[in-house]
């Protein structure tokens, strides 16, 4: 059965904005240079071997750029970092621009400030759709400090957990 005549694109992501995702900056270093943007479509993948899931959009420059890094980095945002989410979706309008800064680290740059990383070499691309699958073996965690308290994308906007949260 053919369901682009029952649904389409519009309604697909009004039904997938139900789900509340957690908002990532990936990066990727290729010498001096870092290329990031923010990412939703993330996730665990296994746990032997530790494996995530990253979609990237075939047009994006991350694309590319990701694939010859080799290695890239997921960085959690927390509460108070939608400006970043904003400047690495590319539709930050204000300025100045928001302050940035990446530590070296093992995978790829390490956002400073973020909830939490994870550091990847990558394990295998996969193709899906208009966007590829891009599968990290995970060789470095991080925690950053307390308190946890991720930043939330929900029906098409950002939110912040108020319960149950140290």
């Amino acid at each position: 059965m053919d369901t682009t005549d029952i649904v389409n694109s519009k309604e697909f992501r009004h039904v997938m904005g139900l789900f509340p995702t957690g908002v990532t900056v990936v990066a990727a270093q290729i010498g001096e240079r870092i290329h990031a943007m923010t990412a939703n479509a993330v996730m665990s993948v296994s746990l032997d071997p530790l494996l995530v899931c990253v979609g990237i959009g075939r047009r994006t420059k991350m694309n590319a750029f990701i694939e010859e890094a080799g290695s890239f980095s997921i960085n959690i945002l927390r509460e108070g970092q939608r400006d970043l989410s904003q400047l690495f979706a590319g539709t930050w309008k204000h300025s100045p621009l928001p302050e940035v800064r990446f530590e070296p680290w093992v995978g790829g740059p390490r956002l400073a400030g973020c909830l939490g990383a994870i550091g990847c070499q990558i394990y295998e691309i996969l193709q899906g759709g208009d966007h590829r699958l891009i599968l990290g073996r995970v060789v470095a965690l991080y925690i950053g400090e307390e308190p946890l308290r991720p930043l939330v994308f929900y029906r098409g906007e950002y939110r912040t957990l108020n319960s149950g949260v140290r």
